[in-house]
């Protein structure tokens, strides 16, 4: 029998052009990347105003990433409760609106020629809604597609952010050299609107859940949801690979960071700007590439498989002098990346029951954001006793052994997939 159900998934694959005839998630799916465009042309209006004043780039940077995330560690765990009582329909529009609000207060405060540390309490601000917003746009997913369709569907939402990253990064500068810091931030907001505009047009049904009588409520919905997330093992599986996914990914993009000035000698932006070009490219093919092929194998193989090739790409960058080479090894990388990561989302929508999948992603975003702040600190000191070459060296082996662990846990994934099947 399970031989006659991989048969029937083998010949009937989801396709690209199923999910995009689906106009609810074609409108949530446009709206996210219009609104993961915007989200870089405030991050590269903040950035360019900081280059513009001049100072230590890299601790102001460092500063604002503090009040962007800081949010997701106070307030994830209440946010995962909203977002599994109330609409999830509604807090996202809600959510978009009170940012495009806020990024259109920020060039007031700030002022001319002002400081930008006036604008820490907006980021922090926006770091809210962003906590908001976040777990309940994965977690409505499941109720715009079918379960044999999650894989693809997160496959499509995962690369196009990063294709708004990239052209977003590319067209933030542009704007902000040509037109000021309050167009870009004025371009942020509508994005944002756009987002909500896009949502509100959104027709599907959501489960009724009982109103919050209290903050009594809130903690007993925290405990009833820590309780479910640490007795299913396969959601603490899931959200230990998407943390030890960015903790590599931020570490590595540290150390290229690193590797580019003292290895290669650059000192323009363009050619490390190429490299994660690439990286971000190859990081959407690998999200395509598992979102197409994804379900057609066993999830302990599409999981270990793709972070020993992570491991296997970083210790060969180590051994190579020439950038040509670099390049093409990197974008290796990207997609041994993207396929890991693709499915995490999908699996957690697939395991958790909708009244509990606000908090299983919650859960996962500060673990996520922890896994992404850790390496900025951790790295930035390795790099200065540590020779860079041999420091990557040491990633690519860490990561092999990470594989090890993935390998091992990964195997309790597999009923996953079989569920895909029957839904096929």
């Amino acid at each position: 029998m399970p031989d006659n159900k991989f048969k029937k998934t083998m010949e009937n694959p989801v396709k690209i052009t199923e999910i995009l005839r689906n106009q609810n998630f074609l409108k949530l799916w446009i709206g996210q990347i219009v609104s993961a465009l915007g989200d870089r042309f405030h991050q590269m209006a903040l950035l360019g105003l900081i280059m513009k004043k001049g100072g230590n780039v890299g601790e102001e940077l460092s500063k604002i990433t503090f009040w962007s995330v800081l949010p997701f560690f106070l307030f994830s765990l209440v946010s995962g409760v909203l977002s599994d009582r109330w609409s999830r329909k509604s807090i996202i529009i809600g959510s978009d609106i009170a940012r495009a609000l806020l990024v259109c207060a920020i060039p007031f405060v700030i002022g001319s020629p002002g400081s930008i540390h006036a604008a820490y309490p907006f980021i922090f601000t926006i770091g809210i809604f962003t906590c908001l917003f976040s777990p309940a746009k994965f977690s409505i997913i499941p109720d715009l597609v079918k379960n044999r369709q999650l894989l693809v569907a997160n496959s499509l939402i995962a690369s196009s952010a990063l294709l708004s990253v990239l052209a977003g990064t590319a067209a933030g500068g542009i704007i902000f050299d040509s037109l000021g810091f309050k167009a870009s931030m004025f371009l942020n907001a509508f994005a944002y609107l756009f987002s909500a505009g896009t949502i509100w047009k959104l027709r599907t049904k959501e489960t009724i859940h009982t109103k919050i009588k209290g903050i009594v409520d809130v903690f007993a919905d925290i405990r009833e949801g820590m309780k479910y997330i640490f007795h299913e093992a396969r959601v603490i599986i899931l959200i230990s690979f998407g943390a030890i996914f960015w903790f590599i990914a931020i570490g590595f993009y540290v150390i290229i960071s690193d590797f580019a000035g003292k290895v290669w000698g650059f000192t323009a932006l363009t050619p490390l700007g190429l490299i994660f070009t690439l990286l971000g490219g190859g990081l959407l093919g690998g999200s395509l590439l598992a979102g197409k092929y994804g379900n057609r194998i066993q999830r302990n193989t599409l999981y270990t498989g793709s972070i020993w090739m992570l491991a296997f790409g970083i210790i060969a960058f180590s051994s190579f002098q020439s950038y040509t080479v670099a390049l093409c090894i990197i974008f290796f990388i990207g997609i041994a990346g993207g396929a890991f990561l693709t499915p995490i989302n999908a699996d957690i929508q697939e395991i958790a029951p909708d009244g509990l999948r606000g908090r299983s992603f919650a859960c996962k975003d500060i673990f996520m954001n922890a896994a992404m702040v850790a390496p900025i600190l951790l790295m930035g000191k390795l790099t200065t006793f540590i020779a860079i070459r041999k420091l990557i060296l040491y990633l690519g082996v860490g990561v092999f052994l990470a594989g090890i662990f993935v390998a091992w846990k990964s195997i309790g994934l597999n009923t996953i997939r079989e569920h895909a099947m029957k839904d096929a």
